[in-house]
């Protein structure tokens, strides 16, 4: 399964495949190709890249890959767990939350542990890196309630370039949608998704974050989704948000 624009090339690298597979990460098929695990067209196999035309059958361990199609999955994450599969200093991943019956997925997009809401599951990693990366400006829209001072100034200069310590944002754009005193309701959007961006600016301009929800990624909504429930995309609205974002579904690598 592979999802991108049309290729210019027809090598791959075969532990692309096998990642979308999901048989393992890319790392874990390079030495699985490195130990003589991969064989192709029913040979041993140790190059990390082919020609497509020339794959007829791909096993892994004598297990033989077969082409899925894409999948993906809506997950509301609640506070207190990490969007990473590794759980250092006591810390619990969002992974021990899905159900055991869900094939192999990436997350897109993280959400520190103070923070929840939408996040997007996949069985292809394709899918993660193109919504993630910030070349394609996907938009990223949340619900913040924080505690400060709302001036013209700082609305005017949230419209701006900002700098924080060396690190630069952009393509900020911040709604109040209600306030009571000091304690706001912002309708914060984004389209790069940088290291805790939005609590670094709003910390930047004197504010603390109460809490911090994303509802939107892309055309990807939370919806009524309950916390820490999974609920899967219709094959048909995969293929229309595909489309939407200007890629294509193809069911085979080759």
């Amino acid at each position: 399964m592979k999802v991108q624009k049309k290729l210019k090339s027809k090598v791959i690298r075969v532990s692309k495949l096998i990642s979308h597979a999901g048989i393992c990460s890319r790392r874990e098929a390079e030495n699985l190709i490195k130990k003589g695990e991969v064989t192709v067209n029913g040979q041993i196999s140790k190059d990390y890249v082919l020609d497509i035309d020339k794959i007829q059958s791909l096993c892994v361990s004598k297990k033989k890959i077969k082409k899925q199609k894409s999948r993906i999955w809506i997950f509301y994450k609640p506070v207190g767990f990490v969007s990473s599969n590794k759980e250092q200093f006591n810390q619990k991943s969002l992974f021990r939350l899905l159900p055991q019956e869900l094939p192999r997925v990436v997350s897109v997009g993280r959400l520190d542990i103070k923070s929840e809401g939408l996040m997007i599951l996949t069985n292809n990693p394709t899918i993660s890196n193109y919504l993630e990366s910030p070349v394609n400006k996907i938009e990223r829209i949340y619900l913040v309630d924080a505690i400060g001072k709302v001036t013209e100034s700082f609305l005017k200069k949230t419209k701006e370039i900002i700098k924080i310590k060396g690190v630069i944002y952009q393509n900020f754009s911040l709604k109040v949608l209600s306030s009571s005193h000091n304690k706001h309701c912002f309708e914060i959007r984004l389209f790069e998704g940088k290291n805790r961006e939005i609590r670094n600016i709003l910390n930047h301009f004197g504010f603390n974050v109460q809490k911090l929800k994303r509802m939107k990624y892309g055309p990807f909504q939370l919806g009524s989704l309950i916390e820490g429930k999974v609920s899967e995309i219709s094959n048909l609205k995969v293929n229309f948000f595909l489309k939407k974002l200007g890629l294509s579904d193809e069911n085979n690598f080759w």
